[in-house]
C-alpha cells in the first residue's frame, strides 16, 4: 500500500503541467495582454497609440511583440534612461503636460504588465509625470462688466427684455455678483 502511494505521489510530481495548461506562453504578447486588461475602449485605443508612438520614436519601428519584449528585457537603468529621453522628446515637441503624462502612464502600464507576466523585472516608479498647469480663472466677470452688458440689452422690445431677464436670472442662480439691476 505504501509503495502504491509513493508511486502515485511521484507520478503526480513528475506530471507535465503543460498538459493541463497548454496555453502557457513563453513569450507572451504583453501589449495585447495590457490592452485586453483595460475595460474602456478609449483607454485601449490611447494606450495602443501611445506605446506605438514610444517605440516608433525611440527605435524607428512599430510596437510588435518582439520590439515590446526587447524593451521589457532591458536593465532597469537602461529602461529608465530610454523613457526619460522619450519624455524629453515629448516636451521638446511642445506637447501639453496631460498628454506627456498619459503617454508615460501607458509605458508604465506596459512595464507593469510585463512584470506581472514575468518578462520584466523592473518598474518605472522613479519617472515622475509633469505638473499639470491649472486651468484659468472661470469665476466670471466682475459686477461692473456685468452691469455694462445688461445696459446693452434693448429693453424697448419683448425679446430684449427676455434676454436681459435671462442674464439677470443666470447671474443670480450661479452666485453672480449683481443682485440689483436698474
Amino acid at each position: 500500500m505504501l509503495n502504491y502511494l509513493t508511486a502515485t505521489l511521484e507520478a503526480s510530481l513528475n506530471a507535465k503541467i503543460e498538459r493541463h495548461f497548454d496555453t502557457l506562453d513563453t513569450d507572451p504578447d504583453v501589449l495585447k495582454q495590457l490592452l485586453a486588461d483595460k475595460r474602456s475602449e478609449n483607454t485601449r485605443r490611447a494606450y495602443e497609440k501611445d506605446v506605438n508612438d514610444f517605440l516608433q520614436t525611440m527605435t524607428g519601428m512599430p510596437a510588435v511583440p518582439d520590439n515590446v519584449l526587447e524593451f521589457l528585457h532591458l536593465e532597469e537603468r537602461q529602461a529608465v534612461s530610454v523613457v526619460l529621453k522619450y519624455k524629453a522628446k515629448l516636451i521638446d515637441k511642445g506637447l501639453k503636460e496631460a498628454t506627456v503624462n498619459r503617454r508615460l502612464a501607458a509605458i508604465k502600464s506596459l512595464v507593469e504588465m510585463g512584470r506581472k507576466l514575468g518578462v520584466c523585472n523592473y518598474a518605472l516608479g522613479d519617472i515622475k509625470g509633469e505638473k499639470v498647469a491649472k486651468y484659468r480663472d472661470t469665476t466670471g466677470v466682475d459686477a461692473g462688466t456685468f452691469e455694462r452688458v445688461l445696459q446693452q440689452c434693448d429693453r424697448t422690445n419683448l425679446s430684449g427684455k427676455r434676454i436681459c431677464d435671462k442674464l439677470r436670472k443666470s447671474a443670480n442662480c450661479q452666485g453672480g455678483r449683481p443682485k440689483k439691476v436698474k
